[in-house]
């Protein structure tokens, strides 16, 4: 049981440490609980297994508590399943596919694509007696054009992405 425990402790650490450099936080594992929390509603309907990462992260803490603080390595309080589970999650943050980063694509899509409808339906709409003049009679090169119309798109989708995240 030392050995497993050893190890448990060693995962946690570079588990923890990985955390606090992508959230820049210094807590770690407790920080990713907490934003989860913050989102929980959004993610337990939107991300599969959100419910079982949370509780899983929880323990997995609890378990690093008690041989930080309560009871010694030779307990035999770390299970393999335990390790092997922080093990799997290490390797899904390494990969983003964890389960904040999973919330953040699956955002990021739906904003994407409601940016998409909204540009589709207005898109076959033209004012009655509206003329498409051309960018060069404007006065614009073509490149000023799109320019612009990615800069639009861009303010669109972050209006989309807050009004979402609040």
């Amino acid at each position: 049981m030392r050995d497993m425990n050893i190890d448990f402790m060693d995962l946690y650490k570079r588990t923890d440490r990985f955390i606090k450099d992508a959230y820049s936080s210094s807590e770690g594992v407790s920080e990713y609980i907490r934003l989860m929390e913050a989102v929980f509603n959004r993610g337990s309907v939107k991300i599969r297994g959100w419910k079982s990462d949370y509780d899983n992260l929880k323990h997995i803490r609890w378990i690093r508590n008690q041989l930080a603080h309560e009871v010694s390595y030779d307990s035999d309080i770390c299970a393999e399943t335990d390790y092997e589970w922080l093990e799997s999650f290490y390797e899904r943050l390494f990969s983003a596919e964890d389960p904040l980063a999973l919330l953040r694509k699956t955002d990021t899509q739906t904003a994407a694509d409601h940016v998409g409808k909204q540009q589709k339906d207005n898109s076959s709409y033209q004012a009655p007696g509206a003329v498409n003049t051309p960018p060069q009679r404007l006065g614009m090169n073509k490149s000023a054009g799109c320019l612009s119309t990615f800069v639009m798109m861009l303010s669109i989708a972050v209006s989309i992405v807050i009004l979402i995240i609040s």
